[in-house]
């Protein structure tokens, strides 16, 4: 007959065997729910800090037209710590531009404009 101190000690890494899967599980399901943030256009990867500066060249207008081809219509770039979203179909600028300009006007203002203002 076994005695129930004799199966106490297998029990315990059983135990810990079977629930740290569990608790990797319900870990990894918390991460993916508690992530809400709306997904960003494709685009080239950049150094850490200074983004995709170093790569620009002279000619931009050639280049974009390049990253253009290569991820599409509408890409982002790095430029420092600022996300920067490139489109560069001349639809989706109207669409944006005259369609849906108040969806898209909640933006951070530009160095000018704030010079501008505090100007005044």
């Amino acid at each position: 007959m076994v005695s129930l101190s004799d199966s106490l000690p297998l029990s315990a890494p059983l135990l810990i065997l079977i629930s740290l899967p569990i608790f990797w599980c319900l870990f990894m399901l918390f991460i993916k729910s508690g992530n809400k943030t709306a997904p960003t256009p494709p685009g080239p990867r950049g150094l850490p800090i200074v983004g995709f500066w170093p790569f620009l060249r002279t000619d931009m207008h050639i280049q974009f037209t390049e990253l253009a081809r290569q991820y599409g219509p509408i890409y982002k770039l790095w430029l420092g710590s600022k996300l920067c979203t490139v489109i560069s179909s001349p639809s989706l600028i109207k669409e944006i531009v005259r369609d849906q300009d108040t969806i898209f006007a909640n933006r951070d203002s530009t160095i000018a404009a704030r010079w501008q203002l505090q100007r005044k």
